[in-house]
């Protein structure tokens, strides 16, 4: 049974977390479970602390089932277009029978043709693999126009599917970026970008920090808002 259907022995996935300091259940867009509890805390005691969250976790599971029937048909597993906002593109999603297991990509017209024969979450494997792919062939050189046009530099740019970061930047100059970004408006992207260069000068979230931000993004705080609630409108095959 699914966690939405049995909430009196919910399935979940427990971790284990030097940092918590407190057992925190976390549901991903999926709704699937996560039971995270600090290094000391005997698993033994979940069972009686589940059942006090039991109101909170049914509340949550039910506004998510909510959210996913009525969002559009290109945010399922199986969307029917696929719609990279960052770069205005939209692409058609077919699914055939004739396929091979390996999705079919027609560039002409934009159409990725999938195997129905597969299951929802393989075929949205198939599409991540090729949003990572298509973000490696633009978010690099995006990125490094940005570089140019603010005089900030960099050593060099990985593309990642991270779950919980659109990007960050390492001592080193390497910067990371979210193959998710092409999901968000191009302003945000851009403004993604310019935080990640800045931190090639400051690697923290000092004020010095966000005053360069500011020198270079003025209207940065608009674009900081919008990413932190851009996660929960990503598409479900985005995350499966």
């Amino acid at each position: 049974m699914s966690a939405v259907e049995n909430l009196d022995f919910p399935d979940y996935e427990l971790r284990i977390s030097r940092r918590a300091r407190h057992l925190r259940i976390k549901v991903s867009p999926l709704g699937e479970v996560v039971v995270v509890i600090p290094a000391g805390m005997d698993p033994a005691m979940l069972p009686a602390l589940l059942v006090k969250k039991r109101a909170w976790l049914q509340s949550v599971l039910q506004r998510l089932t909510e959210r996913q029937r009525s969002a559009p048909a290109s945010h399922s597993l199986c969307p029917d277009r696929i719609e990279l906002v960052a770069i205005d593109e939209t692409w058609q999603v077919e699914y055939t029978s004739q396929s091979k297991h390996k999705p079919t990509i027609s560039i002409p017209d934009r159409r990725l043709i999938l195997n129905v024969a597969l299951s929802s979450r393989s075929n949205a494997d198939h599409l991540r693999a090729w949003l990572q792919q298509r973000a490696r062939q633009v978010l690099p050189a995006w990125l490094q126009r940005t570089s140019e046009e603010v005089g900030l530099p960099f050593t060099k740019v990985q593309i990642r599917g991270q779950k919980t970061r659109w990007g960050s930047c390492s001592s080193q100059g390497t910067i990371s970026l979210n193959r998710n970004l092409l999901l968000l408006p191009a302003s945000t992207v851009r403004y993604l970008f310019i935080h990640e260069l800045c931190h090639t000068q400051h690697m923290n979230h000092s004020a010095d920090f966000w005053q360069l931000v500011a020198e270079v993004m003025p209207d940065y705080q608009q674009h900081e808002n919008r990413l932190r609630n851009a996660t929960r409108r990503l598409p479900l095959w985005a995350y499966a």
